[in-house]
């Protein structure tokens, strides 16, 4: 596909921001908040009755530069086009923390514009996880609920560590600047792995967490998040700075009976001509991932790396593997992120790589993909996805120049970060040759 030049500033803007977006809402009052109960506002959120329907909650930290940019107003206009699509028994919560005071707004179909149902006094950092906690309790306890649904929205670059000690670009989930400039994007973030605990901090299990964020559809995510949410839905790529068209997912995503809705109305509209001066040809690679089995997942590839090419070679060779991520300084040296499906077939032996084929077919439950993505650094350069091989998960593998690079990435080394997941552990990593030799050399320390 080609890039008119017309759109070489948005893609500019996408590259500096390597962001994307999710529903938000109308910017109404820039009411307060606070971090504790007894400060908050008196406003006061209808009965707490059970409803048999589905509650999704659009978690908003957009206290960074997509606020400052005021990149939310488009999905505001969205989610109340779309508000007409929800029936009696759903619900749509949107937690907002950007450049006024946090609060929580409801949508219903029968109010034009959203209420606002929670305030804070004061601001807070809406990445602790502590706050994503207490929002999901208040949620739970005031709008009980058959079953829920979580929209991420904000910067996002999968399980990578968080950078808040470096308060640099790259990040984990989110960014909060804070009272700092909101242009900056730093400060504190969330690690995947502390998103899993404020979820079970706060009550809660999904039917889905939609990451309508770059970058978050990797195996090392998906393990960590299997115990609080029954599908992952999201992209292995930085997608487009639009996100998702809002109207769209309300009419059929956010609350179809089968969650995995929106990754064809993701695709549908990302290819839609009426569409072309959002998503222009940006392309987009979105799946869906079932969780129940990927500990199945997990023992399988246990017993298949030990004797893979990975157990004889110190550092897998993945080349000509499809991969989502750019590696490049403009990027701070973020990894490849290889498609999983891809990456087993280069690394398994024939027969492993069948019986590895069959369950990701089984897990990885939906999966859409045009010809090609937009890649960066520059504004020509695209990737071109093997419809044959790929399978829209992604996975990190272990190569040399991570570790060569590590000083000049504020992410540091990456192969010893992705040694600390949970991932790496269950998968059999360690028996890899490359493993074995981490392992070996930490404990010469």
């Amino acid at each position: 596909m080609s890039r008119p030049s017309l759109y070489f500033p948005k893609v500019v803007f996408r590259f500096f921001a390597s962001v994307v977006q999710t529903g938000l809402l109308f910017i109404f009052g820039l009411v307060t908040g606070c971090s504790s109960e007894d400060e908050m506002s008196p406003v006061r959120p209808p009965s707490g009755d059970f409803v048999e329907g589905r509650t999704v909650l659009v978690y908003m930290c957009a206290q960074n530069s997509l606020g400052a940019d005021l990149r939310h107003r488009s999905d505001s206009a969205e989610l109340a086009e779309g508000r007409k699509f929800l029936a009696d028994e759903d619900r749509l919560l949107v937690f907002l923390d950007d450049g006024g005071k946090p609060r929580i707004y409801l949508f219903t179909r029968d109010e034009k514009h959203p209420r606002v149902v929670r305030r804070w006094t004061e601001d807070i950092c809406s990445t602790k996880p502590e706050t994503f906690a207490e929002v999901l309790n208040w949620t739970r306890e005031n709008y009980p609920s058959r079953e829920y649904g979580l929209v991420m929205w904000s910067h996002a670059d999968g399980w990578l560590p968080a950078t808040d000690r470096n308060y640099v670009r790259p990040y984990s989930f989110g960014i909060d600047t804070g009272s700092s400039s909101m242009r900056g994007d730093k400060g504190p973030q969330m690690d995947v792995r502390d998103m899993a605990r404020a979820i079970v901090a706060g009550g809660m299990h999904f039917r889905y967490i939609f990451f309508d964020a770059c970058l978050m559809q990797n195996i090392e995510t998906c393990y960590a998040l299997r115990g609080v949410t029954d599908y992952v839905i999201a992209s292995p790529m930085s997608i487009p700075a639009a996100g998702a068209f809002y109207t769209h997912q309300m009419q059929n995503g956010l609350f179809a009976a089968d969650p995995t809705e929106i990754v064809g109305t993701y695709w549908q509209d990302v290819t839609d001509e009426v569409l072309w001066n959002d998503y222009d040809d940006y392309g987009i690679v979105i799946s869906a991932v079932r969780t129940r089995r990927l500990e199945e997942l997990a023992a399988l590839m246990a017993e298949v790396l030990p004797r893979s090419e990975a157990a004889r070679e110190l550092w897998p060779d993945v080349s000509g593997v499809q991969y989502y991520q750019a590696y490049t300084s403009s990027y701070f040296y973020r990894p490849h992120n290889y498609d999983m499906r891809d990456a087993m077939r280069r690394l398994l032996s024939a027969g492993d790589y069948a019986r590895m084929d069959r369950l990701l077919d089984e897990i990885i439950v939906r999966k859409e993909a045009t010809d090609c993505f937009w890649i960066g650094p520059g504004y020509w350069t695209y990737g071109t996805v093997d419809k044959e091989h790929y399978c829209g998960l992604s996975m990190f593998v272990p190569q040399e120049v991570y570790g060569g690079n590590s000083r000049f990435t504020p992410l540091g080394d990456l192969n010893e970060a992705f040694r600390h997941t949970e991932w790496y552990e269950a998968a059999g990593w360690k028996h890899t040759r490359w493993g074995r030799n981490t392992e070996s050399a930490k404990d010469m320390l």
